[in-house]
């Protein structure tokens, strides 16, 4: 019994041949990013918690950092999630020889010193950005929600829900209402007192704060550079007066 041959197919035939170009112009055009992509020139932009220079360390970290085309391929099959303060790292091209790299930072407001010297860093929701050793400018201190349950990043931090709440209402009304705060402290009774400049603003308790901020941020730009103490604890909806002593 003598065999056939086998048919010729001219739709493999050229499938094939289709194949293997395509392999031969992505091979080329790997090549052509590898010699032609040279960085020359990193920008950094969104970075204030990091300088340029320790983002682009921490960024392009290997020994193919000089090859822009690399490191844009890189950070996006892998990019940077353990950089403290920043959410999102993204690398682009902007030329040949130019690398931008963008950074998102968290949003931090302001942290709580623990009694091992670590910092506990919040958002304007009171919910646990970063803990590190490493202080920020520009971040209001606050002191008094002590807490002996663990505190996990991402969580809303686990002291007394009332007062987390007062803190995360200073939070925003300082961005909201363009108060000057420099310290935040609770007292054992729940007593809250901020430093604003020179002035000490005893707020009392909890009770109608979103009003008492919303009058301290009319009555700090008119005590102006005195300083003084603002006394905010006979404060209710009956009773609005608000005494200066003024130093």
């Amino acid at each position: 019994m003598v065999q056939g041959k086998k048919k010729f197919s001219p739709f493999r035939f050229y499938l094939v041949n289709f194949i293997f170009f395509l392999l031969i112009l992505v091979a080329a055009f790997l090549v052509f990013l590898i010699l032609a992509c040279g960085v020359q020139e990193v920008e950094v932009k969104g970075a204030t918690f990091y300088t340029d220079q320790q983002i682009e360390h921490l960024v392009l970290n290997d020994r193919y950092r000089t090859n822009g085309a690399w490191d844009v391929i890189k950070n996006r099959v892998h990019p940077r999630k353990d950089i403290p303060f920043v959410s999102d790292v993204k690398v682009s091209l902007k030329n040949f020889h130019k690398l931008t790299i963008t950074v998102t930072e968290k949003e931090i407001t302001g942290y709580i010193t623990t009694p091992d010297g670590k910092l506990i860093y919040l958002d304007r929701e009171g919910t646990v950005t970063d803990i590190s050793h490493k202080l920020l400018s520009g971040m209001i201190p606050v002191d008094g929600l002590k807490t002996k349950k663990k505190i996990v990043e991402g969580k809303r931090y686990p002291a007394a829900g009332n007062r987390v709440a007062a803190l995360s209402l200073i939070f925003r009304s300082k961005d909201n209402m363009d108060l000057d705060i420099n310290s935040i402290s609770f007292g054992d009774s729940g007593q809250i007192t901020l430093i604003c400049g020179k002035v000490t603003v005893m707020l009392g308790t909890a009770d109608n704060l979103k009003d008492k901020l919303l009058r301290l941020s009319y009555i700090l730009p008119k005590v102006g550079k005195d300083a003084g103490t603002l006394h905010f604890e006979n404060y209710t909806s009956d009773n609005t007066d608000i005494v200066f002593d003024a130093e």
